[in-house]
């Protein structure tokens, strides 16, 4: 069972799960189990986003932005060349890492010279890979070619550009997330200093990453001149499920983000991992030594503890379909599911909070509260997404009277 223990790296499970067979062993690739959670997380909040968008879109409330394109284009020798060339390096690369397991998983080959080797590699899938490709490409602009090429206007929509948003969302939401851990613990700048990549594949600060990607978005649409009530009531949805996804990372990793100790005797009728956790194996070291461990990571906590990430994605996948189901009732009241959205992440936050074992982090004063900087923060969204729905209801039904 994935939640009964902790795996730094996906590879590692997945070693386990076919019993450390040798042939299993593909632990010497870094697919960090958090990260690999995150970027879930990131394709399930674009493809939601993607969605809706393109059901607004329909509907002609996302406009689209005209631009010039030439079609019937016959393909180029030197574009279908660079597409054999990209396909054969990803086949040969990765088919190559079957080939090559048995020294690599020994580390009698590194991963790194494998990868720089121009001679490491599958060939026969490398081509095959390549020409797939290339074929692929040929064969798509071919249907597409046109007795003389033109030059039309076509419409780019919102979701067309979902890439963009993606990397908006990543770049951002990643430095949003790291800064904001430096406020609230000044002792996580000295670990990023000494692991930067272990400390962006653990636990990073959510509603840092929210508040920086947001702030990227709101650029970007008034760049595109996007209606920012259809677009933010399209991102909203995703986004809390995204939020959810990414607690399983800390779940499996292990990553310091749990509960306050939890010694209470566990209800007959809920399992074992839903109710406390030792988190064996975290990828932080924290706890006590797990006797005759050989593992790269052997630590356990000395006392159990409540999974708060399994609450906590729980909590937001409930959250989540709440807003789902609300998206179409309220698509005539642009803004309105983003307010709804900041008004439960707030509740949801906060509540969570409650139930985290958080006690290096830095306390802000505030009207005689000591308050952690995401229980700060969640009041803030709060009061503000309250306060936004009551004006958008309002408004909204003196439109509806006139």
């Amino acid at each position: 069972m994935l939640f009964l223990r902790c795996y730094a790296k996906v590879t590692d499970w997945i070693f386990e799960l076919f019993n450390q067979a040798p042939a299993a062993d593909y632990r010497f690739l870094p697919v960090f189990t958090y990260g690999f959670w995150v970027a879930v997380g990131f394709f399930s909040a674009a493809t939601l986003a993607t969605l809706e968008m393109r059901r607004r879109e329909r509907m002609g409330l996302l406009p689209g932005e005209e631009k010039e394109t030439t079609i019937g284009e016959a393909p180029k020798p030197s574009e279908t060349a660079f597409y054999f060339a990209f396909g054969f390096l990803i086949f040969f690369k990765l088919v190559g890492m079957v080939v090559y397991q048995p020294l690599l998983s020994t580390y009698q080959l590194s991963l790194s010279n494998y990868m720089l080797s121009l001679t490491h590699g599958s060939w026969i899938a490398g081509i095959l890979g390549g020409a797939a490709f290339a074929y692929y490409f040929h064969s798509s602009k071919k249907k597409e070619q046109l007795p003389k090429p033109e030059v039309r206007k076509i419409k780019v929509y919102p979701s067309d550009n979902m890439g963009d948003l993606v990397v908006i969302a990543a770049v951002l939401g990643i430095l949003g997330a790291v800064l904001f851990n430096f406020f609230e613990s000044t002792q996580s700048f000295d670990s990023f200093l000494q692991d930067p990549v272990g400390f962006i594949t653990s636990g990073l600060s959510v509603y840092g990453g929210l508040i920086c990607a947001g702030a990227g978005f709101w650029l970007y649409a008034r760049k595109k001149k996007i209606p920012y009530g259809h677009f933010f009531d399209s991102i909203a949805p995703g986004f809390m499920l995204a939020n959810g996804i990414g607690r399983l990372g800390c779940q499996t990793a292990g990553d310091g983000d749990w509960g306050i100790v939890n010694l209470a005797p566990k209800p007959g009728w809920l399992p074992q991992w839903m109710w406390s956790s030792s988190y064996e194996h975290n990828i932080i070291n924290e706890g006590e030594l797990i006797p005759n461990c050989i593992e790269e990571h052997c630590y356990r906590l000395a006392e159990p503890v409540y999974p708060t990430p399994i609450y906590e994605f729980i909590m937001c996948a409930a959250v989540f379909l709440i807003l789902w189901s609300l998206r179409k009732k309220l698509t005539t009241m642009p803004g309105m599911v983003f307010a709804l959205f900041m008004v439960l992440i707030g509740i949801q936050r906060f509540a969570i909070e409650q139930w985290r074992a958080v006690s290096d982090r830095e306390l802000y004063h505030v009207f005689g509260m000591a308050l952690k900087q995401s229980e700060l923060i969640s009041v803030i969204l709060f009061v503000i997404g309250t306060a936004f729905t009551v004006y958008l209801w309002n408004h909204y039904k003196k439109l509806s009277r006139t």
